[in-house]
Formats: structure tokens, sequence, C-alpha cells
């Protein structure tokens, strides 16, 4: 079942994913912080519900009511309202809405709400597949309701029976040129199982057009499910040329002794197990007692130094560190995908933090976007990844943009710096750090700026100003008093170096200069 949650404060938005996925981990959820954003991902993600504040920007919760009648499939909608907005929650319902709830949301009330939106779907959904008799046996999986002992005996034969429960999704990639068939994929999962036991499938309420769910029920002993078999039957079953386009993914829940009796939990860790073929190592199939406790080590990601590698053109390094970080949060494809998602949406806020002052606006708003929308409405560890590392890149290359650009102003800064300060102490650590630049990258900015090193220029720059010294007639400097005002402290040294740039020694050169009349 997926859900979508809107609602223009992020404070809300946070208590009401973290309140969904309490009462309904199995559910997809989704976010979003405007009507106009909802709208668009109404239509490309399918939820069966909606949960949305009245007043928003962009687009208020009525008119995304509006919006969303002229669409073919139309979600449940429910509304957030306050007690000085009733008469719109009292508007909302006459125009289609399936209820509304009072801030602040009351967790109970919310779970009724889901109920009795799951019972609906679940009846519009046997009405229009002629599968009445599934409705009771999937609310008796889900622990929906609790039964008379003459509902129970209405309840199929092999309920009875020693048994698993198994949770599919099949989702259309090719934005509905190859509709799935529901009748046919229930076939061709019954013929899975074929020779391991007797399945019955059902289909689950969902958008049947973009993704369809389907409930397995198998009838067989723990000892006749060959899990080998199991597995290469369902990679099988994905590989056939109908489902070409298509992505097919399972959890297999615990084996229960009577189904009846334990039912429910097998398909309570059939949902769970499913939510880890987010990681795509396990290739869609997932059996819920192979889970083992997450090893993820949630060492804080050290931001700064990721910064610095975009910021210092080694992106791959930065690359290699996010991979290795995700690596170990993953916990070998153990940890809660929600984890991996947070823990992403935060790295990416961290970094636009860390950047906003050096990057463009649409890079900064980029990363945002990710964050809040991208990355939580994201289906595999991969996608998220793959968001992660764009961002990245962009940021970097953005960095570089950015840097190149005031690169040209620090290195002409420089050259005035040292054009004014040459007879003083320089120094191009203290320089570079002066405009917050490590050395190296400083060194090599300022020789493609200057076409020579510091050195070179601090020198060339000294040498000029003590030939202008010594062929100054008026003002006969002592050698030593002219190496000190070019910022030489020894006049051996100074004398050492005036001769290998100039020929000649400084006494000669002044006397050449005097002697010839030049200036």
């Amino acid at each position: 079942m997926k859900v979508l949650l809107v609602d223009d404060e992020a404070r809300h938005l946070r208590g009401m994913t973290g309140m969904m996925r309490a009462i309904r981990p199995d559910y997809e959820v989704f976010v979003s912080k405007n009507g106009m954003d909802a709208l668009e991902l109404v239509r490309s993600e399918r939820p069966e519900i909606v949960i949305t504040d009245i007043r928003m920007p962009m687009m208020d919760g009525l008119t995304f009511m509006a919006k969303l009648s002229e669409l073919k499939l139309r979600p449940k909608v429910i509304f957030l309202t306050a007690y000085n907005l009733f008469e719109y929650a009292q508007s909302a319902l006459r125009n289609g809405a399936f209820d509304y709830l009072l801030k602040p949301v009351d967790l109970d009330a919310v779970d009724e709400v889901l109920k009795r939106i799951e019972e609906q779907l679940d009846n519009e959904s046997a009405q229009r597949n002629g599968t009445k008799d599934s409705t009771a046996l999937l609310h008796l999986l889900r622990g929906q309701h609790s039964y008379r002992p003459e509902q129970i005996r209405d309840l199929p034969v092999f309920m009875y029976e020693p048994g698993v429960v198994m949770k599919s999704h099949v989702e259309d990639l090719t934005g509905g040129l190859q509709p799935t068939k529901p009748e046919e994929l229930c076939r061709d999962l019954e013929s899975v199982f074929s020779g391991i036991g007797e399945a019955h499938v059902y289909l689950e309420t969902g958008d049947q057009e973009k993704e369809v769910k389907l409930v397995t029920v198998l009838c067989a002993k723990a000892a006749d499910v060959d899990r080998a078999a199991v597995r290469v039957r369902l990679t099988e079953l994905a590989n056939r040329p109908a489902y070409r386009g298509m992505k097919l993914v399972h959890g297999i829940g615990t084996l229960s002794s009577s189904l009846l009796a334990e039912g429910r939990n097998s398909y309570r860790t059939a949902n769970l197990a499913i939510l880890n073929t987010f990681y795509d190592k396990w290739n869609g199939i997932i059996f819920a007692d192979e889970r083992v406790e997450s090893t993820a080590d949630t060492t804080e990601f050290d931001v700064t130094a990721l910064f610095e590698a975009a910021r210092d053109y080694q992106a791959e390094r930065g690359l290699t560190l996010i991979r290795q970080w995700f690596d170990r949060l993953s916990g070998e494809g153990w940890t809660d995908p929600i984890m991996i998602k947070e823990q992403a949406s935060l790295l990416m806020m961290k970094l636009k933090s860390r950047s906003y002052a050096f990057v463009k606006k649409e890079t900064a708003e980029r990363m945002s976007e990710a964050a809040a929308s991208d990355i939580p409405n994201s289906d595999s560890y991969f996608a998220v990844l793959a968001l992660v590392e764009a961002r990245y890149l962009e940021l970097a290359q953005s960095l570089q943009q950015m840097k190149r650009g005031r690169g040209e102003y620090v290195a002409e800064s420089c050259v005035q710096l040292i054009r004014e300060r040459f007879m003083e102490d320089l120094m191009l650590e203290n320089i570079a750090e002066q405009f917050y630049f490590n050395p190296s990258y400083f060194s090599s900015m300022f020789k493609n700026h200057t076409g020579m090193t510091f050195s070179e220029f601090l020198t060339d720059t000294r040498i000029k100003h003590a030939k202008e010294l010594l062929a100054d007639a008026e003002n006969a400097l002592k050698i030593y008093d002219v190496a000190e005002r070019c910022g030489y402290r020894d006049t051996k040294y100074f004398s050492r170096v005036f001769k290998s740039h100039v020929g000649v020694s400084p006494e000669a050169y002044r006397g050449g200069m005097l002697g010839s009349g030049r200036t």
C-alpha cells in the first residue's frame, strides 16, 4: 500500500512519517511539501491514500482535491485540519474526501481511518476482480479483525494446513507500454510452486496500472520448501519476455505449522522481508527467517573531508568515501531502508550547509530537493546512492567553477600584495592561508595566472626594484641597504641572486648604469 503525506511544515511531516511507519510498517511512504508537487507524485506513484493539510502554499488542499477529481484513478484523501478550519473540512468532504482528522493528530484516530480505507479498498478490489472470498482471508492475515467461529468456518479449508505466506510486488517500469495482467500474474506465481505445494494467489489492493501487489498462500511443510528451487523459479519468472521492463520482488514469510493460527505472523514477516528487497544485492527475493540483525556502522560521516575533496579537485576520492560509508551503513543489506534514506538526506543537508556560501543557488536548491523528496521517494539502494553521487558531483563542479572565478581574483590580489610588500618576509603558506586556500592548490593557481611560481614572481619583483634603486644616482644607497629594502637580510645571498638573474653583480650593474647615464 502506498500513502502520500502532504504538509508544508517539515516538523509536522516528520511526525506524520514516523507515526505512519509505526502503525503501518509495510506501507510505502511518500512525502511532499505542497499541493502542486503532491499532484505530480500522485500521477507518478499512484498512492492509494493521501493524507494532506488543507492550508499550503502554491496549491491548497481544496484545489488539490479538485485536481484529483480529474484523474482516472483517485486515491482516498484524508484531510488534516485545525478547529478553526472546520468549514474547510466539510467542504472537502462534499468534494469527495474520505474523511478528515483534527490537529494534533491522534495515532488511534489515524489507525481507525486507515482500517476503514483498507476494508473499502479490499471490497472494491474484490468487486473488480471477482474474488470476494479473498477479502475475508486477507483481513485475517493482516490481523485487522477478530473473527467469530462461524466466520472462521467460512475460510478456505487450506487455512488449517501448514504453510507460508509470500508477498509480491510487480512494478511496471515501462510507463504503461506493457501493462500488467493480474490474472496471468496469479497463474504464473501458482506455477512457480508446482511440485512444492498447493499455492493460492490473491490480488491485494493496489494500482494495477503501475504496480500489482499479490499475496501467495502456499500450503506446504517446511521440509518440502526447497529454497534454492524457489529462488531459481522466481528468478526465471522475472526473466520471462512477458515481464520484460517490470520489477518483481518477493518477501517470503516464516513457515507456519497452521496458517489459521500463525498465518498473520507469516504475512507480517513477509511484509518486513520485502522491505529489504530495497537492496539490489538480494535480486528481489528474501526469506524472512534469513534476515539478521543489521551490523550497520552508524559512525557520523566526515562532511568536512567530503567538502574538501570536492573543493580541491578530488571528487573521485569523495565518491570513494561516500561508497565506503554507505557500504558500512547498509549492514550487508539488512539495515532498515528508512535509515539509509534518512542518513542520505541528512548528508545532503550537511553538505549544502557546509558549501552554501560557495556554490550557485540552483545547486543548493537541488541538494535540498534531493534531501526532502527525491531520496525519501527512492525505491532502491542503488537509486539512493546514485542520487547522492550525482548531487555530490554537481557540488564539486559548482565549487570548482566558483573557485576558478574566485581564483582569478585571488591570484591578482596576491600579485598586488607582493608588489606592495615584497620587502617583507613573505611565505607561500602564509599567503595561501590568508586567502583560505591550501598551499598546493594556491601555488598551481598562482602559476596558471602569472606564468611563474610564487617564489619566482617574488624574486622577479624584488630584483626589478633592486635595479631601480641601484640605477638611482640621487640616492647612492649601500648594497646592504638595497638588499634590505628588497627583502633580503643577507647581503651575500642578495648579490648571488641578483647576479644569477641580471648576469652581473649589484656593484657592476650600478657602475654600468651610472657610467652610461641610463636610468
